[in-house]
């Protein structure tokens, strides 16, 4: 490879500081968190909102409010489109459930609603997040969404 193709920069390609990393977070409302369970890495999809630099979403009981108790290490990720560009924004942090009322209510986490039929009473926040982002065009268009059949 030639030393000029190795220097080349794909203008495509924006990596995203902090402060917009924020800001492309508040644009969307579905993401996915990942957490170690049974020491094999798991993704579930959430609803979000994001308030005062965190990220809080509702959860059902099961594996993943397990986990996130007891190795709350997480990576959070979300994705979107946003004038053109595609965006990803990943958040690694600490991820906590919400015990007090007070903290429930202050950060609007129960106004988020779900895609899916379980009733969601548990409320988690991903704080001290350190973020990455990137900005890309894309040459492709955007699919539009087919129904699954049953």
């Amino acid at each position: 490879m030639s030393q000029v193709t190795e220097n080349r920069v794909d203008h495509r390609v924006r990596h995203v500081e902090t402060t917009e990393c924020w800001a492309l977070l508040t644009s969307a409302d579905i993401g996915r968190v990942a957490v170690i369970v049974e020491g094999s890495v798991e993704i579930f999809p959430v609803n979000y909102l994001v308030k005062d630099e965190a990220i809080f979403f509702s959860s059902a009981p099961g594996s993943k409010l397990i986990e996130i108790t007891n190795h709350p290490e997480v990576t959070f990720e979300a994705d979107g489109l946003s004038n053109g560009w595609r965006w990803s924004v990943v958040a690694k942090g600490l991820a906590s459930r919400l015990m007090f009322d007070t903290d429930i209510e202050d950060s609007g986490v129960q106004a988020l609603h779900s895609l899916t039929p379980s009733e969601k009473f548990n409320y988690v926040r991903i704080s001290d997040s350190s973020l990455t982002g990137r900005l890309f065009r894309s040459s492709r268009r955007p699919r539009e969404s087919v129904p699954a059949t049953a």
